[in-house]
């Protein structure tokens, strides 16, 4: 009897450490929906160079329009990028791509685009198009931006995050932290859109 007892308690124990493991490994994943806006693109840059998002091997993007002279948003985006990075392991690292889209075309190059953003992150990419292109490109993100006054420009803040067949998922706040970002990444690369 004392023999059936413990061997039952042990069961018991050992069932009871199995849903543990499975709860602690586990991660759930987040629901992503298609959005109506951005997704790819084949445009040349202003060295004639052609983009296209579809070029990209990583299963997820995060794309976001800025400038080199931007005094705020755009450094601190790209270090939050930065930090979320660090709290993924090295195959979520690998996964995703960070694509930088300048709405400065007469003060950025594509050259010092890429240097700017490099400063910050490894797996990223900085374009640079004519005017014209980066208007259309602001248009299908429907993205805002407006020239002022003192030479700053004023732009939405939003991270688009794009699938494997580069279709909007999500759309990132400015304000949302680092650990958010690090969980939408894991998330929807853990689960990856494979391209059509």
């Amino acid at each position: 009897m004392k023999n059936f007892f413990a061997g039952f308690c042990i069961r018991i124990l050992l069932l009871s450490l199995s849903f543990c493991f499975l709860f602690v490994s586990c991660k759930p994943s987040l629901e992503f929906s298609e959005l109506p806006l951005g997704g790819d693109f084949s445009e040349k840059d202003k060295s004639g160079k052609l983009v296209s998002l579809k070029d990209f091997k990583e299963p997820v993007l995060l794309v976001f329009f800025g400038y080199t002279y931007c005094p705020d948003f755009c450094p601190n985006m790209l270090s939050k990028i930065k930090n979320a990075e660090q709290m993924l392991d090295e195959k979520t690292k690998s996964s995703f791509r960070t694509v930088f889209i300048s709405i400065d075309p007469l003060r950025d190059s594509p050259e010092t685009v890429q240097k700017y953003v490099s400063f910050f992150l490894k797996n990223v990419s900085g374009f640079s198009f004519d005017q014209a292109t980066t208007n259309r490109l602001v248009k299908q993100y429907a993205a805002f931006v407006e020239e002022t006054k003192d030479g700053t420009i004023d732009h939405s803040t939003y991270v688009y995050v794009l699938d494997g067949n580069r279709k909007t998922r999500k759309l990132l706040k400015s304000t949302e932290d680092a650990e958010t970002f690090a969980k939408t990444i894991e998330s929807l690369g853990r689960n990856p859109v494979q391209p059509e």
